[in-house]
């Protein structure tokens, strides 16, 4: 794809979000039903989930569910506004927002060597469009995300040449564009908002490099628990 073709395809995408946004919200029946915009900082157990078990390639044992027990931990930040719809308790809310998490280690093993391997980070940009329930204080939640990865530069290498090959292929970047869709739960205390919230991803964070006889060795899929605390820096105060 040329970066012309590319730079056109984010364009696109970032256009349809902000046309998206205007058509829903700049028109005086929604823009009079702004509740709250405000911002939240999350703290992230994240896991990637593989297609499949372990397998070798050349000399490597590659094992993608050695360290599936343990959950990798990050953080994001959001930026979000809530618009009530009419006088019922249904509301929207679109969500601009930062993540970063560790990579779930993927076990390379031969005669030699055994050790986990793993990314530093992964990172991602989000623009979320969520829709949900308000009674008193307790909300619910749904919507879809739309997840612009951002690329890390590695520096590790191996004295083993079909290691490295390995490392090297595991090192590709993810897919820039990914979509995926977050269902929870939340309760609003004056301004300040406690949620919970759980993601699944749709598409492929990445696909890493063909196997002989095979069209990618192995995909893996983001999931992730956050857990967030957010504080409204405008709300709209409620007649007496």
């Amino acid at each position: 794809m040329s970066i012309l073709t590319h730079f056109q395809m984010k364009r696109i995408a970032f256009s349809s979000i902000a046309a998206l946004g205007l058509h829903c919200f700049a028109t005086p029946a929604y823009a009079q039903q702004l509740q709250a915009a405000g911002i939240s900082a999350g703290f992230n157990v994240a896991r990637l989930k593989a297609d499949r078990y372990a397998f070798r390639y050349n000399s490597v044992l590659i094992d993608p569910f050695a360290d599936q027990s343990n959950d990798e931990t990050g953080n994001s930040i959001t930026l979000f506004g809530r618009w009530k719809i009419g006088q019922t308790g249904w509301y929207v809310q679109p969500e601009l927002g930062y993540m970063s998490t560790l990579e779930t280690p993927v076990l390379l093993s031969n005669a030699t060597t055994s050790f986990p391997y793993s990314n530093s980070r992964i990172r991602r940009l989000d623009a979320r469009l969520l829709g949900g329930y308000q009674s008193g204080p307790l909300r619910l939640f749904a919507g879809p995300s739309i997840g612009y990865y951002l690329y890390n530069s590695r520096n590790f290498t191996s004295p083993d040449p079909e290691v490295q090959a390995v490392m090297s292929a595991l090192d590709a970047n993810p897919k820039r564009w990914q979509a995926s869709v977050q269902a929870g739960a939340g309760v609003t205390l004056g301004r300040v908002d406690l949620n919970v919230r759980y993601e699944w991803g749709l598409s492929p964070y990445k696909e890493s490099f063909p196997a002989p006889g095979e069209s990618a060795f192995m995909t893996r899929k983001l999931q992730q628990l956050v857990l967030e605390g957010g504080f409204q820096l405008y709300k709209r105060s409620t007649p007496k």
